[in-house]
């Protein structure tokens, strides 16, 4: 059935008073239209746009992983505990493309020259982030990923107005009046009254721009653009270190990873899915070019491949950061998706988006609060900004650049310790507590220092309170075969 056809097969008598409308119909939206509707709530989801549909955003984490089985496991939506690992994925949803994700790698460029290093580690870190593939994470296929959520959310009797925008938005006692507009080329006008509204609209901002908030990203200190597509045939990077003699199998195959290739003060990242397309995108601090020529390795393994869209090309963004209050007003609620664009280096987006979906969830299912919800939000985004700003500004020293993903491990590892015991930490990437945000305050400072060469020493020193699992050894070469999950 046509999508936007469905949505009116419902009538629009019945969605004229709902209980939640969802803007946007993307995977966070997605799960918690599904979530409100399984518990008996009217829900209708308002997207512009049809599935599929290209998208970004694509990496997990363990910490993704942990709240999508717990989401699938409180509302007995068991497909959410299958995608949270490859080896179940793969299992039970082998027809919605994804790539396996063993951790995390990151290869130091040398301008001019091929990639090198004269001994393991010395430009390349590899950290796992599960101990086989089994229970790897994924990258996922956004296109097949966001179709098939939605899909299950109008099964569980979502509405969805798909082809439709919310023009604008009035409160009206304990409703919000919502004008909704068809296609430019369609007159088509409809009205939806709904006691919540919760933006999942994504980089639209949707309740943002039609509330007026303002936009509090010039308090953010990591300034970036990136450019990025989709490729057929790019090379295995591992089979190619591997024809150079330089081992990048070990704690994992290098290719099973979000790879981050650093070219001076940019990157470029590679998701390889099963169905041989590759993810490939540059970003770089706003004020440098959103290019890389001069990496001879980087050229040798782009010059086969071929764009999946040869019409749309390379998508290029101004600043990606953007930052609002999630809470825009009584019962008016943006997903992180919508109130938050940090940046790709760390694979934050969809275990804080997930992290959303279940908040939200409690708030309006629950009575949980939505001032807390706010508070969670933005002690994840200011810890995030201080750790992503950092790792940029010394980009081109890769042992302090190295120094300062350790202190994202260190806070990620420390999370999914808590989870695995069962809590629900306040805050993702142990933003909640004070002293771990003091201490990594105090250690990007050293970090960023250029004339303190004593700040590896001083940082081990200053995280060994979180450190369970041996970062920053010297022994291992840059290699941490250590989990903490799973």
């Amino acid at each position: 059935m046509d999508e936007r056809n469905e949505f009116e097969s419902k009538g629009m008598a019945a969605m004229n008073e709902i209980d939640v409308a969802v803007i946007g119909s993307g995977f966070s939206g997605s799960i918690l239209a599904r979530v409100l509707a399984s518990k008996g709530m009217t829900v209708a989801m308002i997207d512009p746009q049809m599935h599929p549909r290209f998208a970004i955003g694509e990496s997990s984490t363990p910490i993704a992983d942990a709240i999508l089985r717990r989401l699938g496991t409180r509302y007995g939506l068991k497909d959410l505990i299958s995608l949270s690992t490859w080896g179940s994925w793969q299992w039970d949803h082998a027809d919605l493309d994804c790539g396996r994700k063993r951790g995390f790698s990151y290869f130091a460029h040398p301008k001019g020259q091929p990639f090198s290093e004269s001994h393991i580690g010395e430009r390349s870190l590899l950290a796992a982030a599960s101990p086989e593939d089994d229970v790897a994470d994924t990258h996922w296929f956004r296109a097949d990923v966001d179709h098939y959520l939605c899909q299950q959310a109008t099964t569980e009797g979502v509405a969805l107005a798909a082809g439709f925008s919310v023009a604008s938005i009035e409160s009206s006692g304990d409703q919000w009046v919502l004008q909704l507009s068809g296609p430019d080329d369609s007159p088509k006008q409809l009205t939806m009254r709904a006691r919540w509204v919760i933006d999942a609209s994504g980089q639209s901002a949707a309740l943002a721009r039609l509330l007026g908030a303002r936009d509090m990203a010039d308090r953010l200190q990591t300034q970036t653009h990136s450019t990025f597509t989709h490729f057929h045939g790019v090379p295995s990077w591992q089979e190619t270190l591997q024809a150079s003699g330089i081992d990048g199998s070990e704690p994992f195959n290098c290719d099973d990873a979000a790879q981050h290739h650093l070219l001076g003060n940019g990157w470029m990242w590679m998701l390889r899915f099963v169905s041989g397309i590759t993810s490939v995108g540059y970003t770089t601090t706003v004020g440098r070019p959103l290019e890389w020529s001069g990496y001879p390795s980087i050229e040798a393994m782009m010059k086969p491949a071929w764009l999946v869209r040869p019409g749309v090309g390379w998508q290029q963004t101004d600043r990606l950061q953007r930052w609002f209050d999630p809470i825009c007003a009584e019962r008016a609620i943006m997903l992180p998706t919508a109130a938050l664009t940090m940046d790709p280096l760390h694979s934050t987006g969809i275990a804080h988006a997930l992290a959303g979906v279940e908040r939200v969830a409690g708030i309006i299912l629950d009575d949980h609060s939505a001032n807390d919800y706010a508070t969670s939000f933005h002690r994840e985004t200011m810890l995030l900004d201080r750790l992503v700003s950092t790792a940029y500004d010394v980009m081109d020293d890769f042992p302090r650049f190295t120094a300062a993903c350790m202190l994202y491990f260190a806070g990620a590892i420390a999370c999914e310790e808590r989870l695995q015991k069962g809590e629900t930490p306040t805050a993702l990437w142990n933003a909640d507590d004070p002293l771990f945000v003091a201490a990594t305050d105090n250690a990007c400072a050293m970090i960023a220092d250029r004339s303190n060469d004593k700040y590896e020493t001083q940082v081990r020193e200053t995280i060994a309170p979180w450190n369970t699992a041996g970062l920053m050894d010297p022994a291992v070469n840059n290699r941490y075969a250590y989990t903490a999950t799973k």
